[in-house]
């Protein structure tokens, strides 16, 4: 039984991180990078544009952040798991973004594995929480 890839963008401020994370998800075999966003309101034009499955987000953007993204991406699309990846690890930003509907917070500083497996669990959303 072959599963479709899990589709994928990714919203950053950094282009370094667009491209290395970029270049990661294109080599996962069960994963599609379908776009990359560098800014917030790129990243839900993006996503209302390609409805992913996925949307890996950075908490800490200059125009409005992860926090004003999420709120957004849970509108335009309902049904994506929202993984905050971010350098920072507090917990009111967690609750924060939690609230505001996404369902994983990776830390930038960790394993990579880490963040393949919160996308990974897009596929059965109560697998992989780490809020």
């Amino acid at each position: 039984m072959n599963i479709a890839p899990l589709r994928v963008i990714i919203v950053d401020d950094s282009g370094e991180v667009l491209s290395a994370l970029g270049r990661i998800i294109d080599k996962q075999p069960d994963m599609e990078l379908l776009g990359v966003a560098s800014s917030v309101d790129d990243g839900v034009l993006l996503a209302r544009q390609v409805q992913p499955d996925v949307v890996v987000l950075d908490v800490n953007m200059p125009d409005g952040g992860g926090l004003r993204a999420a709120k957004e991406l849970v509108v335009v699309v309902p049904g994506a798991r929202l993984i905050a990846f971010s350098a920072f690890d507090k917990m009111l930003i967690r609750r924060a973004m939690t609230v505001a509907g996404v369902s994983a917070y990776v830390s930038k500083s960790g394993d990579i594995r880490e963040l393949l497996a919160a996308i990974r669990a897009g596929r059965d959303v109560e697998a992989f929480t780490t809020l």
